[in-house]
């Protein structure tokens, strides 16, 4: 099933100068945008699927709750209290207009993000005012789900209809198939298995596991796409992750390791007592642990750049979970952050020309 068509989908002109909005959920610049992040969070009700009348109640009295142990979380972080994902969206987005502009498509780039600043209308004032004449909306979630990609991307039309109503605007809806994207994940996966095949670990007390954001199973069960995506991003991913080790020399090792032949695919940040999509990451990491694995590499695949879902669940809080159940050598795999070769494939794919990544790029 495909997302929804309710974004436009104008012809852009590339001789006319292109603002490109890179646009995701966001993140708290500092412990004092903690609570007024989550409240703006939990009170969009695509997040928390209940009466649109109740989601501002709810969403202040979530906030008040958990906005102390979150703070807590970002400033073990180590990053001065914040996310670091608009920094890293900023640096993106002008790799990505660099790219357009040196290919004759002159582009300048903004972030703009759903639960705190920039917003929308911010990153399309700011545009205008440097000379953008059409827009090119580019949603920082591989995988389209309502909930995300549907949620930030109607936020920013929305400001672009009354900022800039006269103005093409075409939207990206999802890239989880992006041929650099896959290839990225893989090399970044394939580089710690490579080094325990190396190192003549035993396949059987290692594992891998691809791990995505979850997602409430009634937003699936409606029809949204992002677990079907989700899916087939991790299938690509593996099958250059067995591509790769194969040329190496690898190919029984990893037939042997769990996750190895068949990916194994899991979810984290699940929120509140209605069902999510599963196995969760860390039960899962418990019985891989139950039945012998002592070495584990994590892939997410969700994620462009690192924040609290990385930084925090997997590197702090999976890491300590995984050692005290007896794993000894944990490994995570890197989100995209400014990865060339991703950067440069997604830079060809909006300006309509091939890329085809290394098969192998490890």
């Amino acid at each position: 099933m495909t997302a929804p068509r309710r974004f436009r989908q104008d012809h852009l002109d590339p001789a006319r100068t292109t603002g490109l909005i890179l646009c995701g959920m966001g993140g708290p610049d500092g412990p004092d945008a903690v609570e007024p992040f989550l409240r703006n969070l939990f009170q969009d009700p695509q997040i928390i699927p209940i009466p649109r009348l109740l989601s501002p109640l709810l969403g202040r009295l979530i906030a008040r709750r958990r906005a102390p142990a979150v703070r807590r979380r970002y400033l073990e972080m180590d990053q001065g209290g914040g996310s670091p994902q608009v920094p890293t969206t900023r640096a993106q987005g002008d790799r990505l207009a660099a790219l357009l502009s040196a290919a004759g498509r002159p582009t300048l780039a903004q972030p703009a993000m759903r639960y705190w600043r920039p917003y929308p209308d911010e990153a399309v004032r700011s545009l205008r005012e440097r000379g953008a004449e059409q827009f090119l909306i580019l949603p920082m979630y591989p995988q389209y789900s309502d909930a995300t990609n549907g949620s930030t991307l109607t936020f920013v039309q929305e400001a672009l209809d009354r900022l800039a109503p006269d103005a093409a605007v075409h939207v990206v809806e999802a890239w989880h198939l992006l041929d650099g994207f896959v290839a990225t994940l893989a090399a970044n996966a394939g580089r710690g298995l490579l080094r325990w095949a190396g190192e003549g670990a035993d396949p059987r007390d290692c594992a891998l596991i691809y791990v995505a954001h979850s997602l409430p199973e009634s937003f699936v069960k409606r029809g949204d796409p992002y677990l079907s995506q989700t899916r087939a991003t991790v299938s690509a991913v593996h099958e250059r992750v067995r591509s790769a080790l194969g040329a190496a020399g690898h190919a029984d090792w990893l037939a042997r390791l769990p996750g190895g032949t068949s990916p194994l695919l899991a979810f984290q940040s699940k929120v509140g007592p209605i069902k999510w999509l599963g196995p969760e990451i860390t039960a899962e990491t418990r019985r891989l642990a139950e039945a012998g694995c002592r070495r584990l590499l994590v892939q997410p695949v969700s994620f462009t750049c690192e924040h609290i879902e990385t930084l925090h669940e997997l590197d702090l809080e999976l890491r300590r979970e995984a050692e005290a159940l007896g794993v000894q050598d944990f490994a995570r795999g890197a989100a995209l952050n400014l990865d060339e070769t991703w950067l440069a494939s997604l830079a060809a794919r909006l300006a309509g020309e091939p890329f085809h990544a290394e098969a192998a790029r490890v």
